[in-house]
């Protein structure tokens, strides 16, 4: 397995907010569950309940099918591609991490220990090392060298996660976000959320934490001053799951989540108001 480089390879100056679909493709058989662009931008996963990943070349906003990737017996829950733009990573409902490198359509490693649902996989700032989170209440550092568990930790509650350069954050239905050591996976902060917290993001300087909580509020904490934060809501924006997600700007600018109504919502940083609400075509 490649090295990992710690920080991403792509540097986004500034970003636009759309303002229509550049492409519209039935790309799964059944719902996608997780959509993620490599760092550089230049290829998109989606994972699905049809239990495949599928890779997506894009160029000028048009996308085109490079690759299937298969070997989960259940639906992909999460993917994330690493730094090098190299391997995927992907949790499934079948209790398992997947992880394969893009140029072969079966997974190269099977992480299994979870005894439920795996709702988080991610690569960590160590090299061979991944993270995962499941609703069976766990986190576990994961060696991919072995295809081993480092080390379990037992939580209060479901959650999403995200690294940083040292630590791993959580967050929680218990309304807290938990930072953890990624070398013993020990909390040591916990800080209050608004609501039940179904997903994190981390800006690209990985400086600002995002989380979207089950009180239809999107906040937005400076890592740097845990009392730093902002919240966001709007009119009509309702988090319609446990799952639903919410995602930084790559330049840090603006805040994007989907709603129950089914439209996107799109925020600006800067005034803290909502700067567009993309139409209801997702429901």
């Amino acid at each position: 397995l490649e090295e990992d480089l710690l920080f991403p390879v792509g540097i986004c100056l500034s970003a636009r907010v759309p303002v229509r679909p550049l492409q519209v493709l039935e790309a799964h058989e059944q719902g996608i569950n997780a959509v993620r662009f490599s760092f550089g931008s230049d290829l998109l996963a989606t994972g699905g309940t049809d239990r495949v990943i599928k890779l997506w070349d894009v160029r000028a906003g048009s996308l085109t099918h490079r690759a299937t990737l298969d070997g989960s017996t259940e639906g992909i829950t999460c993917v994330e591609f690493d730094h090098m733009g190299r391997r995927i990573l992907a949790a499934s409902h079948n209790k398992s991490a997947l992880l394969w490198r893009l140029d072969d359509s079966a997974p190269k490693v099977t992480l299994t220990g979870h005894s439920r649902k795996v709702t988080a996989a991610r690569f960590t700032c160590v090299p061979h090392q991944v993270v995962t989170g499941s609703t069976d209440r766990t986190v576990r550092l994961w060696d991919l060298n072995r295809a081993a568990c480092e080390c379990p930790s037992v939580l209060s509650s479901d959650c999403d996660l995200v690294c940083s350069d040292s630590s791993i954050i959580s967050g929680h239905f218990d309304c807290k976000i938990r930072v953890w050591d990624s070398r013993t996976v020990s909390c040591v902060q916990e800080l209050p959320s608004q609501g039940r917290v179904t997903s994190l993001d981390l800006s690209s300087d990985r400086r600002q934490l995002l989380s979207c909580c089950r009180d239809d509020c999107l906040q937005l904490l400076d890592l740097r001053w845990t009392n730093d934060r902002m919240c966001f809501r709007a009119d009509g924006f309702k988090c319609g799951g446990d799952s639903t997600k919410a995602v930084i700007s790559p330049d840090g600018c603006y805040l994007a989540a989907g709603s129950a109504d089914g439209a996107v919502y799109i925020w600006n940083v800067s005034t803290g108001g909502l700067e567009t609400r993309l139409p209801d075509r997702h429901r």
